[in-house]
């Protein structure tokens, strides 16, 4: 292979590494001026896998004063390059990064200082020759961090030094704090003279410039009268793309692969394909209301298109199954921010979901920031969900936002936690519904399919509390059909001016299913009589008539076989299942 070929950057987010072992850079320069002209102090939430660390260090290299010498290395060729600004290589930049903080509360504070007192003294070290012999020295014999801000501070203006603040992950520890630890530890560390309060006072007056990102802005609410200088860009409609990929930029890629011999056909055809294979999985992403109402391009995860196109080039195809578990780490917090109160407000919690998971989306306002005690309410905990990246803009009813779900890595996600909550009651054993999956898939068999699941309901259905009704067997039949790796499941798909219940529609990678599933669950009392049974079927029966003659469905089927499936419930029993 061809030394000179660029080799995708998996897992590496060191943009000098990046640039001199020549490996595949998606170029995000173009924003170095627009971040330049809009505010000296800004803050960009993304969720987490979207590309915002590597983003940091480009900012870091571009602005060094210590890498003024190899400035065309690392910027010939890309936009900055050709139209640098007159600050590059102008400030000594010091670069945090929160995560690195261990998240104990025991040992929250004594890492806090040891992680900011390291960074300092090594910043002491690089810039030594800009000010004085044993300048090092005393900042390291400075024991308190923020005297060591003031030191390097005041002896920078002395100089005639420009400091420049890069913070990354700004909120890991202190939201890792308020999820597992609770709120009163959370205001100890945030408000008063709480120590994280107290060392961003120290940023906001020291530094000319600050660059912070992060997950959500949680924290940045409780640290407003300790920070409240930053601009809040995340929703800037010049930003959407700052971050992750757009279609553009993967086409562009694909092409150079294909022109590197990576990928054989050279066709406009198989870049179609390879893109439309992805976005299903990891598109759809919208970080501006503006951005949307103007039409842009939705947003790549950055991170899952590195993985299928790297697995891609190294396979010739893509993976059998294309979920990834490891896209959202955030999951497990999230999780948490559920259970996090019980009763009434963990129940809404939970309804919320169950109303995301069936209708796929949800109408709530963004909120820009909120202090931690208020994340359990529901309007926090929906904009939680979108920060999270389990939740993107997709549209506008009236002055509300539509938010929905993203893809199907993130809706895979969502059934995960379904699952769990529906263990509680019975655990389901999936090994012969793997089994019945490929009947469905490639015989066209699908009654083992959904009749497993039907008695798996029932039994769990027995301790049924919170799980009962025609809505909730409609989520546990999405919570394991979801594990159907053939199919891509469309849940209340908008049909004929209706919403089907479910539909199967096979992944476009296996051109060996022929068959797809289009069906209607209803839902009658344990007082039902058969005649109540059989006008519920014909109801059902109406509504799958019109829904598969509507263009869409008939165009997403393509030549494969439709099958129409009514399946009545009473209670927690399955009495009617039939094919129409």
């Amino acid at each position: 292979m061809n030394n000179e070929i660029k080799l995708l950057p998996q897992g590496i987010n060191d943009f000098a590494q990046i640039r001199r072992e020549h490996l595949y850079y998606v170029d995000k320069t173009m924003y170095i001026p627009k971040i330049e002209t809009d505010s000296h102090f800004m803050l960009i939430v993304r969720p987490r896998r979207f590309g915002k660390s590597l983003f940091l260090s480009m900012l870091e290299n571009y602005y060094d004063v210590k890498t003024k010498d190899n400035f065309e290395q690392l910027f010939s060729g890309l936009y900055i390059g050709e139209h640098p600004t007159k600050w590059h290589n102008y400030y000594q930049v010091l670069v945090l990064d929160f995560s690195q903080v261990l998240s104990e509360y025991d040992k929250l504070k004594d890492s806090f200082y040891s992680y900011c007192n390291h960074r300092l003294d090594e910043f002491a070290m690089k810039y030594e020759d800009m000010y004085y012999p044993g300048f090092a020295a005393d900042i390291k014999n400075e024991k308190l961090t923020t005297e060591k801000i003031n030191m390097i501070a005041a002896r920078a203006k002395l100089y005639g030094n420009h400091l420049y603040l890069i913070l990354d992950e700004y909120d890991n520890f202190t939201n890792t704090v308020s999820t597992l630890k609770g709120e009163n530890i959370y205001k100890s560390i945030t408000h008063g003279e709480g120590f994280y309060r107290d060392i961003f006072k120290k940023f906001k007056g020291n530094f000319e410039r600050i660059f912070i990102t992060g997950v959500s802005p949680i924290t940045l609410d409780d640290l407003t009268s300790g920070f409240n200088i930053a601009e809040y860009a995340s929703n800037k409609k010049v930003y959407n793309q700052l971050v992750g990929f757009s279609e553009n930029e993967i086409r562009e890629m694909i092409k150079y692969y294909q022109s590197a011999g990576l990928i054989e056909d050279s066709s406009e055809k198989i870049v179609d394909s390879i893109i439309e294979t992805m976005r299903p999985w990891c598109d759809n992403y919208c970080f501006s209301y503006d951005s949307f109402v103007d039409d842009e391009p939705k947003m790549f995860n950055g991170m899952m298109t590195m993985t299928y196109i790297g697995y891609y080039l190294e396979n010739g195809k893509f993976p059998a199954n294309m979920y990834l578990p490891n896209a959202l780490i955030d999951y497990g917090k999230l999780d948490h921010i559920i259970r996090l109160e019980k009763d009434n407000e963990n129940l809404r919690r939970n309804a919320i979901i169950m109303k995301i998971i069936e209708n796929g989306f949800v109408y709530e306002d963004i909120q820009t920031h909120f202090p931690a005690s208020d994340v359990v309410k529901i309007e926090n905990f929906i904009s939680l969900l979108y920060y999270y990246g389990m939740l993107t803009i997709t549209g506008i009813y009236g002055i509300s936002t539509k938010l929905s779900i993203p893809n199907n890595n993130v809706r895979m996600h969502y059934f995960r936690y379904l699952q769990s909550e529906y263990d509680k009651y019975l655990p389901v054993e999936t090994s012969d519904l793997r089994a019945a999956f490929n009947y469905a898939a490639l015989d066209g068999n699908y009654k083992d399919m959904l009749t497993f699941i039907a008695g798996a309901y029932k039994n769990a259905s027995v301790n049924r509390n919170s799980i009962e009704g025609e809505r909730t067997i409609q989520g546990f039949y999405m919570a394991y059909l979801g594990m159907n790796p053939y199919y891509l499941m469309k849940p209340e798909i908008e049909l004929a001016h209706g919403y089907g219940d479910i539909f199967l529609l096979p992944d476009m990678r296996f051109n060996f299913v022929y068959h797809c599933y289009l069906i209607e669950f209803k839902y009658v009392k344990t007082t039902c009589d058969a005649q109540d049974e059989t006008d519920a079927f014909e109801a059902a029966k109406a509504q799958l008539e019109v829904y598969s003659s509507d263009k869409q469905i008939v165009k997403m089927i393509g030549t494969s076989k439709l099958h129409k499936i009514v399946m009545i419930f009473k209670g927690g029993d399955l009495v009617r299942l039939e094919e129409v």
